[in-house]
């Protein structure tokens, strides 16, 4: 079970000040928001421990916990310097595969006291290729879809095509507060578009677990899980 941070419930707290989703194991969260350092730290910590662990050889192993640990925050990098909460990537292969897919929290504020089914509701005209209104445990929200070809992240590497399915729903209206949970896969062939279309469907079964958990709440039904990584 993954989680956002939990800190002591201040005056005022709400039910939607923390959330939970349950994800499989391969997965891990990392904290990459303002001031959360020493968190991710620690995250990438629990990854690194988990695929090259202690009872490996020293001299063979620790070359290869100084890479890992360095392409992890090279690919947290820009997660953190654009004011990402955080990131859920994929740290096992599945059977053997590849898992073509990320997800990023974002925390934003918009129109506050905007009846939040009057946004939602206007977003649904922005020309995605697929929207939808939705409901996160109460709460009113959208899923919108939106694909890219010919993406490349540099000479070394392939085109690509990019989809993106993106949850946003409103944590309160008063305030304006929302929160956006972006998942991503890529592909660059027949047989990975198929992977990456059942990636969507993965991030869609995903959601389907969110639950809040802030004060005043109380999560039934979730199995419990620890996802390396989580608060």
């Amino acid at each position: 079970m993954s989680e956002s941070p939990t800190q002591a419930p201040a005056a005022g707290a709400k039910p939607t000040d923390a959330w939970v989703m349950l994800l499989p194991p391969g997965w891990a969260r990392f904290p990459t928001g303002e001031g959360q350092q020493r968190e991710l730290d620690d995250a990438i910590e629990q990854v690194v421990a988990r695929a090259l662990p202690d009872s490996l050889p020293r001299d063979s192993a620790e070359p290869y916990r100084h890479m890992l640990r360095d392409e992890l925050h090279k690919s947290l990098a820009d997660a953190r310097d654009a004011g990402t909460g955080a990131v859920y990537l994929p740290t096992e292969t599945m059977e053997g595969v590849f898992v073509p897919g990320s997800i990023a929290e974002i925390e934003v504020v918009s129109d506050a006291g905007t009846d939040p089914t009057q946004i939602v509701t206007s977003i649904l005209s922005d020309g995605y290729e697929e929207s939808d209104l939705v409901e996160l445990d109460g709460r009113p929200g959208i899923r919108v879809v939106h694909t890219e070809h010919g993406m490349r992240r540099d000479e070394d590497f392939p085109e690509l095509s990019v989809r993106q399915v993106l949850y946003a729903v409103s944590r309160d209206e008063a305030d304006g507060e929302w929160l956006i949970l972006s998942f991503t896969t890529v592909w660059n062939s027949e047989n990975t578009e198929r992977l990456a279309e059942a990636m969507v469907f993965f991030f869609d079964a995903v959601m389907t677990t969110f639950r809040w958990a802030g004060p005043g709440t109380n999560i039934l039904n979730l199995p419990e899980r620890s996802v390396p990584g989580s608060a």
